[in-house]
């Protein structure tokens, strides 16, 4: 019998939450810088840098496991 958790319709929830979220903060960060002005390039350097920082912080965690 399999558990609600560890079935294939929660599968995709772990593979592709945190890339959906990246998009997600990406496109808001880019149509802040569009439309709100002086504010919205504050908060387009950090939703727009967020992926970049998750990248550098995987990388880094990945070369000190090697």
């Amino acid at each position: 019998m399999m558990h609600g958790s560890s079935g294939p319709s929660h599968l995709w929830i772990r593979v592709f939450a945190a890339p959906i979220l990246l998009a997600a903060a990406t496109i808001t960060g880019l149509l802040a810088a569009l439309l709100w002005g002086t504010v919205g390039q504050y908060v387009a350097w950090v939703t727009v840098g967020a992926p970049v920082l998750v990248v550098l912080g995987v990388w880094l965690r990945r070369s000190k496991k090697a």
